[in-house]
């Protein structure tokens, strides 16, 4: 009995294996499937040295908020496309790099350097950096490098380092011969639209993808959300409905998150978690509200709380109330203080000096099917 017993808890899914298996699950809805078609299509303009006629290489941005499904887009298109090894060596198709904070461009060549295993020279000239990546690029295959945090690039305090660091990636496409994807926040706009000097990338850049978040206030975006969150409730595979897509629930949820696909499965990962270690059957909005409440703390002290110092509690004295708390906690507040939390978040910042506003639309789609993302 107690070597069966074990063998079925071994068997048995444990909780990590049931948020891992949540969070490492793709969803395929349309911003992603757009950002990951035009890095095929990038992809696409690769031509082996070996041959004659090439294309000229370009760069593809990729600009999001925190939390839109950039960095998802780079990992599942390279599960894609996995390393290989021949009799010559490894094959590196693609190259993953970070952009350092505050990058120069010594910094960038020592970030691509660095994905290769190799450090670059104090003493080495930026046409020596280039031909060392052009050097290890062709020696492992590579066909793309991807750039992920490229709005480091973007440095609005010294618009000589932006524009510095933009000729290094213009200098890469031109010898190194490779695509390049450079993904960031909204201000890496500014890295193709500020300064003469930027007109050159200019002309090497594919068409900007945005990764804006499904728009509540237009029919065809609160459809798309509502079915990605009808998806990530399957996902779930909690034992009963938690109606994660039905309009309360779902509007409450856009508040929290900004619409933003990656933050709200941060949170239902969260609310998974919890809900597993309790053995919840589903989650609701209480549950949410207190996800939301630990990540947001609040460490202030209220003037209608204070007591005096002498003073002596009686027992039959209310506890003190969490109105505050409740009023600004999109999944417990009343549905007037929501719509106020929608219309506040909803308001377009004022546009700073160094950036471009845009605005998309996105088109509707069917309901996407999710799939498992492997070996990352």
């Amino acid at each position: 009995m107690t070597r069966r017993r074990a063998a079925a808890d071994v068997a048995r899914p444990t909780l990590a294996d049931a948020v891992l298996a949540f969070e490492t699950t793709v969803i395929p809805h349309t911003r992603h499937v757009e950002a990951k078609a035009a890095i095929r299509e990038l992809h696409g303009r690769y031509r082996p040295r070996e041959e004659t006629r090439r294309f000229k290489a370009r760069a593809l941005l990729i600009v999001g908020a925190a939390g839109s499904g950039k960095t998802t887009a780079l990992e599942d298109y390279m599960a894609e496309c996995p390393d290989s090894s021949t009799e010559d060596g490894d094959i590196r198709r693609i190259v993953y790099v970070e952009a350092p904070e505050r990058t120069t461009r010594r910094g960038l060549v020592g970030a691509i350097l660095g994905a290769y295993g190799y450090r670059a020279r104090d003493h080495w000239n930026t046409s020596g950096m280039i031909e060392k990546i052009a050097f290890y690029a062709e020696e492992t295959g590579t066909e793309m490098i991807f750039i992920d945090e490229g709005h480091h690039m973007v440095n609005g305090n010294n618009p000589d380092t932006t524009a510095e660091v933009t000729e290094f990636i213009k200098s890469l496409l031109n010898r190194v011969k490779v695509q390049v994807v450079i993904a960031g926040l909204p201000r890496l706009l500014d890295i193709a639209v500020a300064g003469e000097r930027t007109m050159q990338l200019r002309r090497r850049l594919q068409p900007t993808v945005i990764l804006k978040p499904y728009d509540w206030a237009t029919r065809s975006g609160r459809t798309m959300f509502s079915g990605v969150l009808g998806v990530m409730e399957q996902m779930l595979g909690l034992p009963e409905p938690s109606g994660l897509a039905k309009h309360e629930m779902a509007k409450r949820i856009y508040v929290a998150t900004g619409g933003e696909i990656g933050i709200v499965s941060k949170y239902l990962s969260q609310a998974l978690s919890i809900a597993l270690a309790g053995s919840r059957r589903s989650i609701d909005l209480d549950l949410l509200g207190k996800v939301h409440a630990d990540w947001h703390p609040s460490y202030e002290h209220e003037a209608r709380d204070m007591l005096d110092f002498d003073a002596i509690l009686d027992d039959a004295q209310p506890s003190v109330s969490d109105a505050p708390v409740r009023h600004d906690n999109p999944f417990l507040c009343s549905g007037e203080r929501l719509r106020e939390i929608w219309l506040r978040d909803a308001a377009p910042p004022p546009p700073a000096n160094t950036s471009r506003v845009t605005r998309l639309r996105g088109r509707g789609a069917r309901q996407p099917r999710p799939f498992v993302r492997e070996g990352l």
